[in-house]
């Protein structure tokens, strides 16, 4: 009975209790008790229980740090690229004065390049280019699509000095504790 999916289990215990023996029931909510899953929920809201079920399949498919580093790595070299692509655009320009805010500013530029980079694609697709190439996705703790605050606290954290090494100590880096997101593996079938 083990070998049964979880909504098989829940057929035994609820609608199809004439074709299995008391024996049979019992085992399958046990089965159900060992698995968490909601026999109440289940019986009176069959379309809140697919729903939840299907979001609870995405709990355990928390992106692993190393898929962390590789989107941390692309971003980072898409980054530098859009930088080197804006330092190419003020030369050809030309113009001494717009070369020289670029200059005086540039943290200022890069802080705000960065900023754009993430909270733009995160808020509209909930990934960025890297996490598109490594197939993740950012969700909230709720597992749903993040609000645009939770993406702008998110982005914010990623200023705080030494935030990268957080994934050294602990399996969420600052960004994704502080905003209340995590990042998971985008399954195609949800």
């Amino acid at each position: 009975m083990n070998s049964l999916t979880d909504l098989e289990i829940l057929n035994i215990i609820t609608d199809d209790k004439e074709s299995h023996s008391l024996q049979e029931i019992e085992q399958a909510q046990r089965i159900a008790e060992q698995r968490g899953l909601d026999v109440y929920l289940y019986v009176n809201d069959r379309d809140a229980y697919h729903r939840l079920s299907k979001i609870e399949k995405i709990v355990d498919h928390r992106a692993s740090n190393k898929l962390r580093f590789i989107n941390y790595l692309f971003d980072s070299f898409i980054i530098v690229l859009l930088l080197i692509l804006i330092e190419l655009a003020l030369e050809s320009f030309g113009s001494l004065s717009i070369e020289r805010n670029w200059n005086n500013y540039k943290k200022f530029w890069i802080g705000l390049l960065m900023f754009a980079y993430y909270v733009i694609q995160e808020a509209i697709w909930d990934k960025t280019l890297g996490k598109i190439i490594t197939g993740t996705i950012v969700v909230s703790e709720k597992n749903e699509k993040p609000d645009l605050s939770e993406i702008l606290m998110r982005t914010a954290c990623r200023f705080i000095p030494l935030e990268a090494l957080s994934y050294l100590f602990m399996k969420d880096g600052f960004h994704d504790i502080f905003s209340k997101t995590k990042v998971i593996e985008e399954k195609t079938n949800i």
